[in-house]
């Protein structure tokens, strides 16, 4: 049973079977819209890392290299774009997916996103089955 409650949380054997948690980082400046995107991932399976801005998302990136990064646009400190810019010069960084999730839809952000390889944009707020489907086809273009 304890394994059982440990592999929930932290991924691992589960009935002899290899169970490995995605990890998606989310970075957002709005700290409700962290938590709201936090708990659906939760609630889907994910493990979820969190950031208010792109700097200390920067760092986490660095640190735990998640599968997939979330990320908003305008932030303090480091925002979106910046942060995005970042992580695909970096040869160690640069093939993980970063799906966009903002309020500041501008068509110089949505082309900004694009040119910088993002795995989609999406407009906040978003609906869960619509973030889900986007994280799910992210992996499924892995394979």
């Amino acid at each position: 049973m304890i394994n059982k409650i440990k592999n929930m949380f932290f991924g691992g054997k589960d009935n002899g079977t290899e169970k490995m948690r995605r990890c998606i980082l989310v970075v957002d400046d709005n700290e409700v819209d962290r938590k709201i995107i936090q708990n659906i991932l939760n609630k889907a399976g994910y493990r979820v890392l969190l950031a208010e801005n792109g700097k200390i998302g920067l760092n986490i990136v660095r640190e735990e290299s998640p599968d997939v990064i979330v990320l908003d646009c305008d932030m303090p400190v480091m925002n979106g774009i910046d942060m995005c810019t970042q992580v695909k010069a970096d040869e160690k960084t640069r093939e993980i997916p970063v799906l966009f999730l903002t309020g500041s839809e501008t068509p110089m952000n949505v082309v900004k996103c694009f040119e910088l390889d993002a795995a989609n944009f999406l407009q906040k707020p978003v609906y869960a089955k619509t973030l889900l489907s986007q994280i799910k086809s992210i992996f499924a273009e892995e394979k």
